[in-house]
């Protein structure tokens, strides 16, 4: 049985994982040309930020103890808000073409 402190604990992981994959791919998709490469850069560089996270949760031991396998435990902390996050990112936010006022380049 897992004690409610536990779950939290898993819940903050997903919900943080989940708003750094939607931030990723929302950034990426604003600041890269293409559509693909948005895609690559997200699919690369957020699991790269899940392990330093993953590590730095470890650390603190949140969510310690939860899961009996590594199956589990990557599908529910990894998969599942990776996944979230980019349909909130699709789904949930508007489009980035939506913003017409968007200065074209930034540098002076």
């Amino acid at each position: 049985m897992v004690s409610a402190a536990t779950a939290a604990g898993v819940a903050l992981i997903v919900v943080v994982h989940a708003a750094i994959a939607a931030f990723a791919a929302r950034f990426f998709r604003i600041t890269l040309n293409t559509r693909l490469g948005a895609v690559i850069y997200t699919l690369v560089l957020v699991p790269v930020v899940y392990v330093v996270t993953t590590i730095l949760f470890g650390v603190l031991g949140v969510g310690a103890g939860t899961f009996s396998d590594p199956g589990s435990l990557i599908v529910t902390t990894w998969a599942f808000p990776f996944f979230l996050g980019w349909s909130v990112h699709l789904f949930w936010l508007p489009p980035v073409e939506e913003f017409s006022d968007r200065p074209e380049n930034t540098r002076q």
